[in-house]
């Protein structure tokens, strides 16, 4: 008997290797943002994609082509508005507002990926590399990890375990933003993480073949649907939404030191430091508003556990913190 247990746990352990990050966005402890969340202050006003091939193994067949740079400007429109990158293509966008380092996420990005109808816990996703910059030439990625296997090559109709993600801009279903946090990346004194103009995407080339594959910030091959030779080909690229700039939060260099909650995490009582406070609206990853009150303590011990953004109005100004319910 002790054998057989010790042969089933080992069979575990690849699964719980495997799944250690935030799920689907179906699912529990999901970071996943909807396109309607009013934390979303902005989103890309410009965009330039240079393709990549349809199929990087046989450049001859052409580049990808599907959709017009402009399909990634504003809010996402779903599965058919998009931008085509092809394997390894990029979409470099713009904002009218440099983004900043605020606390928790600072920006999303949306893709137009599905469910899997056979099995629902995996979804199709084309993988995306995360690079931003603060005056456009220099640009620095967020640190991505897969646990993909790699053993097998994914087809085109190949599909993944959300959980087994990190920093990829893929990440979630059509609709669904995948956060990135600027504290994330490592500090460089060519980029200024409150002023940052520019964000690239650039696609993962999912071929497990070492002559083409790409890989992640651990070394790791990435593993996606592959070859995907069509129009359509490599990342579909929906919109990039904004979560703290400089125009829409107007927030000085010293806010930490004039607007604050605590504690973070909250499990009943949150505190809200503010000088003329008028009001404090709580809002849930989708956008929906679940609390608001008028007073510098708010009862939050009726909400579920989970991610919440805290908007705080005061005369004149308005900062959105984010807080972790327990």
């Amino acid at each position: 008997m002790i054998k057989r247990i010790s042969i089933l746990l080992l069979a575990m352990v690849p699964v719980a290797l495997w799944a250690q990050f935030a799920p689907a966005q179906d699912q529990p402890g999901t970071t996943a943002m909807h396109a309607d969340s009013s934390a979303f202050v902005a989103w890309a006003a410009g965009c330039t994609v240079e393709r990549g091939p349809m199929r990087i193994d046989k450049p001859e067949n052409g580049l990808a082509s599907y959709g017009a740079d402009s399909l990634a400007l504003g809010k996402p429109g779903g599965t058919y508005d998009v931008v085509s990158l092809g394997d390894g293509g990029t979409a470099t966008l713009t904002f009218e507002s440099p983004i900043y380092n605020g606390e928790g996420p600072d920006f999303a990005v949306f893709e137009n990926g599905f469910a899997n109808a056979v099995n629902p816990d995996t979804w199709a996703l084309e993988l995306g590399f995360v690079e931003v910059s603060s005056d456009g030439v220099n640009f620095f990625r967020f640190p991505a990890v897969t646990y993909v296997q790699t053993e097998t090559q994914l087809g085109n109709a190949g599909s993944i375990v959300p959980a087994q993600l990190h920093n990829f801009a893929s990440k979630y279903g059509a609709f669904y933003g995948t956060p990135f946090d600027l504290d994330e990346v490592e500090d460089n004194e060519l980029l200024d993480k409150n002023r940052v103009t520019h964000v690239r995407i650039v696609d993962v080339v999912g071929n497990i073949d070492p002559e083409y594959a790409t890989t992640d910030s651990e070394g790791h091959i990435v593993n996606d649907p592959w070859p995907t030779a069509f129009a359509s080909s490599g990342f579909d690229l929906d919109a990039v939404g904004v979560i703290h700039d400089i125009a829409h939060n107007d927030v000085p260099e010293n806010a930490e030191e004039s607007i604050a909650v605590y504690p973070n995490p909250v499990r009943d009582r949150l505190m809200v430091k503010a000088e003329d406070l008028q009001s404090v609206e709580i809002y849930n990853l989708v956008g929906q508003q679940v609390l608001v009150s008028t007073f510098d303590i708010v009862d939050m011990s009726d909400l579920n556990q989970g991610i919440y953004f805290v908007r705080i109005n005061t005369d004149g100004k308005t900062v959105t913190k984010r807080v972790v319910k327990q």
